[in-house]
């Protein structure tokens, strides 16, 4: 669910774990990470394939039982400007975060990026999912580049796994970034607290 830590902010904090159907009986906001390529030659493989609990009328940006993603978001931030940074924290595997790591071993010369998420949440009140967070136009993936702070380009992945839950032994990587829009690009982004709750933001200056 969005929260209003700002007068127009756009935050949603996602149950990753619920992304991999570990708890089907539950219904929580559950975000994917749908594109990250760029950097000179980093594309991050779309290697998971995880159930999608939405699947009905009224999904827009995906169909069917499955979906095939990046890695399951934990955390978007956005504070709402055209010009505001987003940021982004999800959850990979092994080999895209090996590939960010080789990425990030030398200094990186190329920031250029195309990025593209989706988040859906669901009402309690009406009983129904809907789609909180994704790109409208283009439709795929926007253009944009790591933005940086205090001289560090914005863009980590973690050394050490994270169990994806206490019995099994299997392990995912946290990769956080934050990007800014590309210079004389735009999109436009949909937004939605609820079903019939919806807002329009264009990124991009």
């Amino acid at each position: 669910m969005a929260s209003r830590d700002a007068p127009n902010a756009l935050n949603f904090k996602c149950d990753w774990r619920y992304g991999l159907n570990l708890n089907p009986s539950q219904k929580n906001s559950v975000g994917y990470l749908m594109d990250f390529s760029g950097c000179g030659g980093l594309t991050l493989k779309k290697d998971f394939e995880v159930w999608n609990p939405f699947d009905s009328a009224g999904q827009t940006v995906v169909s069917g039982d499955r979906i095939k993603c990046i890695g399951l978001v934990e955390s978007f931030e956005y504070e709402g400007g055209e010009g505001d940074p987003i940021r982004i924290r999800a959850f990979v595997s092994k080999g895209n975060a090996a590939d960010v790591r080789a990425k990030l071993a030398r200094p990186l010369n190329n920031t250029s990026l195309k990025v593209a998420w989706y988040i859906i949440d669901f009402d309690n009140d009406s009983k129904l999912w809907y789609e909180a967070a994704f790109l409208k136009a283009p439709t795929k993936k926007a253009d944009a580049n790591l933005d940086s702070a205090g001289g560090e380009l914005q863009l980590f992945v973690d050394n050490d796994a994270t169990p994806i839950n206490d019995t099994l032994d299997i392990g995912v990587y946290a990769l956080e970034f934050q990007a800014v829009p590309a210079d004389n690009k735009k999109a436009t982004m949909e937004f939605a607290t609820g079903p019939r709750r919806r807002l329009v933001k264009t990124w991009g200056e």
